[in-house]
């Protein structure tokens, strides 16, 4: 097979809200670039940003590109890469990467179809209810800023703050507390952990990955089940 995967180089672009958990696991074949968590109000941009930032990965001689990203309403798809091999998890939305696994999601969803989650990434970033009410509340005043933020959040019932273990949780707690008793919703916290950062910054790529092969582009269809490319390579943790 060539060079142990464990000493190709790997370029990580992901979303900013995802550098605290993402940076545990540093190492030197492993480079990152982190991009604005307002991509995510704007999926239609997404592929655009995150396009030029694969085509820029050149300039590291990278073998792998790892995008800290899921389907994320289609902010993926159409990306490619001319040298380099693509690696996307297999999700639909990257709160899954912070809960652990496709899987775990999935029983979330179940649980409490109507949960808006917040992370300490999210909370740090600025783009929660309580933010965006803020910003509405400048624009709009007050009285439309609170009709506008509930009928945006209508058919939700839960705030869940992941704690993933990095960082003092007491802080991002308090503000996910006061984020559901002012949004009069049920408010839980989720233990989680790294499991998915660690495989994505290791090479440790299973079957929750995909692998896109240089010059093919990220397609809607690869993301469900039997149109995908399953990994197989492994390295070890680093």
């Amino acid at each position: 097979m060539g060079e142990p995967l464990a000493r190709k180089k790997i370029h990580i672009i992901a979303c900013k809200v995802m550098e605290p958990e993402l940076r545990r696991f540093k190492a030197p074949q492993v480079s990152f670039t982190f991009l604005e968590q307002g991509l995510h109000r704007t999926p239609g941009k997404m592929p655009r940003e995150i396009q030029q930032n694969v085509d820029t990965a050149r300039k590291y001689g990278t073998d792998f590109i790892v995008l800290g990203y899921g389907l994320c309403s289609n902010g993926v798809v159409g990306v490619k890469a001319t040298n380099q091999t693509i690696i996307v998890p297999k999700i639909h939305d990257c709160i899954g990467l912070f809960l652990g696994s496709p899987e775990a999601y999935d029983r979330q969803s179940k649980k409490a179809p109507g949960t808006y989650y917040l992370t300490r990434g999210w909370i740090e970033q600025g783009k929660t209810p309580l933010s965006i009410y803020e910003e509405y509340v400048e624009k709009y005043g007050t009285e439309t800023a609170d009709w506008l933020i509930r009928e945006e959040l209508k058919h939700y019932t839960r705030i869940a703050l992941i704690d993933t273990g990095v960082g003092d949780v007491e802080g991002h707690r308090d503000y996910a507390r006061r984020t559901a008793n002012f949004l009069g919703l049920h408010y839980e916290e989720i233990k989680s952990g790294l499991t998915f950062f660690q495989k994505m910054v290791s090479g440790n790529w299973d079957g929750d990955f995909l692998k896109i092969h240089r010059g093919k582009e990220i397609t809607q269809e690869m993301f469900f089940d039997g149109n995908e490319e399953r990994t197989t390579e492994k390295c070890h943790e680093n």
